[in-house]
């Protein structure tokens, strides 16, 4: 009596079940708590997203690509001033009395 028997083979607890690849993209919707694979997945966001915050609106820019930014802006601004420049010289050409805004 002191012959303890199992049911049932205790390897089958250990032994994983095959992925069908066709369904890997698919998550549980039964959220069963706090589990390994959980903070796995967050840690791989947050070193995806180390520098933003959750109250940032926009996402952070290098300072490479705040400068091409700033040239860009600044080269269209420029585009607009001439255009501007163009129409009030044109309009002041048509009035009587001369006044540059642009010396």
């Amino acid at each position: 009596m002191s012959v303890r028997r199992h049911i049932g083979n205790p390897e089958y607890l250990t032994k994983r079940i095959p992925q069908n690849p066709k369904y890997r993209h698919v998550k549980s919707r039964l959220d069963t708590g706090n589990s390994m694979t959980k903070y796995i997945e967050k840690l791989e966001e947050i070193k995806k997203n180390y520098r933003y915050k959750k109250d940032e609106l926009f996402k952070r820019l290098k300072v490479t690509t705040f400068a091409q930014l700033v040239i860009q802006v600044a080269s269209l601004s420029d585009q607009t001033l001439e255009v501007t420049a163009e129409e009030i010289q044109r309009l002041e050409g048509t009035r009587d009395f001369d006044v540059s805004i642009y010396s």
